[in-house]
């Protein structure tokens, strides 16, 4: 039987070896990696594949052939040695970096030409042995603690991902405890993948939230093995499963292009926050201006946290790129693309607890780096987290102890209002409405009163600072219910009033809040009111 086929065919990655098929149009749909080369050998051979004929040989190509030092470019000419695998995987096993490991080598053989392999492609072969490593007996131990951690907990829950060897590739577990805290606490969440602790280097992706007492809380974790848009898909549509399908109002990651399109698949709802810690630490380098030049620095951060509206947002960034000549830089027109997501002068109307970073999480990544060791197991890992996790349980009952055995000691004694919210405001968040009151009091001026229509009072409020800028607020009052609502959108974001409705209350002398400027989640008994409140409602 004689068999007949094509057998080379010239492409811009190498030579390429075609293998007999029915179909061969399918094979040349991405006709632009593709020379149009004639190059070509055709042949028939036998059943057994040991005798071959010739039929048709075409020698001529249409283009510059790879020169001896460019024969590493090509994908046909690349390939990892068992020698320099080994070196690889011993390398990178005692915690060397794949770019190092993969210098070495290069330094070795006298240059990237003779080495044999891309970097991509060490990076690439050092990724499949690390998820090779995450044998069938370390996924079956932590399988066993998990189900055993269901068997005692019947809120518990956890998911387990595998690839197409059923493979263990990346898992997620959530605890009653944390679905009761996410529940009461999960309206903005830090969601940050920058840590990688163990031996298969995936990266930890804990989902923490701030409880009543500011505290970090982890109401559900994750470990992932490549942070592509379908494992983050894969975590966030477990995570919502989980928690009863309760989308966060904001979530705070850092700038992965893959996050943000998962986040957008899955988090519909969501009010997407990037860090300004990361952003911050990237401008000097990304933009030298910001260097030597502290008038084009301060409107930048300016733009960043400190910009009252939308409108004197782009004012102060027209300044700052006209100031710089900074209209031709790339890393600023991406940014201002996604000015919505970083800057506060957008999201005045969804709460995000005054957070600006994802440094919350980091600060549990420096925590956890004293939990596991690069040599760590998926065990060892999961067990490091979980005791961080039952540290942070004990903060917290302590913190509460202390706020129901003791009382705090007021600056202003005498103010009926400040004795009233010290009663209901655990330690930590009365001591933030405490310094708002304050500031009002001490720092904001009321310059202009005026009714209007519907028996409200219009209130003009202006501030000026060491270097005598002058800002003004807006409050609309009302004298009767004490309903309030300031221009500066404080409390939608904060959810602690303002110091400008703080110190429209100090003037006209109200000394008890309005209930729904009481956000039952600040309270000491927070996860009682919260649970009572949904049921009278």
């Amino acid at each position: 039987m004689i068999i007949k086929g094509r057998g080379y065919c010239c492409s811009k990655s190498g030579v390429k070896v075609s293998k007999p098929t029915i179909d061969d149009q399918k094979r040349y749909r991405k006709l632009d990696t593709r020379t149009g080369c004639l190059a070509c050998i055709y042949f028939n051979a036998d059943k057994e594949g040991k005798n071959w004929d010739v039929t048709k040989f075409v020698e001529e190509h249409n283009h510059p052939l790879a020169s001896e030092n460019d024969k590493h470019l090509l994908r046909s000419q690349r390939s990892i040695s068992n020698t320099q695998a080994s070196l690889l995987k011993n390398m990178t096993g005692v915690g060397i970096r794949t770019t190092d490991a993969y210098n070495f080598l290069v330094d070795e053989v006298g240059g990237v030409e003779n080495v044999g392999f891309s970097k991509t492609d060490a990076y690439n072969f050092v990724q499949r042995e690390r998820k090779a490593l995450i044998d069938s007996g370390d996924a079956m131990s932590l399988s066993n603690i998990l189900r055993e951690r269901q068997s005692e907990d019947n809120m518990f829950s956890y998911d387990i991902q595998t690839d197409e060897m059923n493979r263990l590739i990346s898992f997620f577990w959530i605890d009653g405890r944390s679905k009761i805290d996410y529940d009461c606490f999960g309206a903005v969440i830090i969601f940050d993948t920058t840590y990688r602790l163990n031996k298969y280097n995936l990266a930890c992706a804990p989902f923490i939230a701030v409880n009543h007492h500011m505290q970090n809380i982890f109401v559900g974790g994750a470990f992932i093995a490549t942070e592509t848009i379908e494992s983050f898909c894969w975590v966030f549509e477990t995570f919502l499963r989980f928690v009863g399908g309760k989308q966060p109002i904001t979530i705070f990651t850092d700038q992965d292009q893959a996050m943000a399109v998962s986040i957008e698949r899955v988090f519909s709802n969501t009010r997407h926050r990037l860090c300004q810690w990361h952003i911050s630490k990237k401008a000097p380098s990304k933009v030298p201006a910001f260097n030597h030049d502290r008038c084009i620095r301060s409107l930048f951060y300016n733009c960043m946290s400190k910009c009252e509206s939308e409108v004197e947002f782009e004012n102060s960034w027209s300044d700052m790129i006209r100031r710089g000549n900074l209209g031709e830089n790339r890393w600023l027109q991406d940014l201002f693309k996604v000015r919505m997501k970083w800057s506060t002068a957008f999201n005045k109307e969804r709460l995000d607890l005054g957070i600006l970073s994802t440094q919350r999480s980091e600060s549990a990544n420096n925590v956890l780096h004293g939990c596991s060791k690069a040599t760590s197991s998926l065990v060892e890992c999961y067990l490091g987290l979980d005791k961080l996790t039952s540290s942070w349980h004990r903060s917290e009952h302590d913190e509460d102890f202390r706020c129901k055995h003791g009382s705090v000691t007021l600056k202003y004694s005498d103010c009926l209002l400040l004795k009233k919210v010290s009663k209901i405001y655990t330690r930590k968040c009365y001591s933030l409405f405490e310094q708002s009151f304050m500031d009002g009091a001490v720092g904001v001026c009321i310059v202009e009163e005026s009714r209007l229509t519907d028996e409200r009072i219009l209130y003009v409020l202006q501030h000026s600072d060491i270097a005598n800028n002058v800002k003004q607020w807006f409050v609309s009052f009302h004298p009767t219910n004490y309903d309030a609502d300031c221009s500066c959108r404080g409390f939608q974001t904060r959810g602690i009033l303002c110091k400008h409705i703080l110190r429209v209350y100090n003037h006209k002398n109200v000394t008890q809040l309005p209930e729904k400027y009481i956000l039952r989640r600040f309270a000491v008994s927070a996860k009682k009111d919260v649970y009572r409140f949904k049921t009278a409602s």
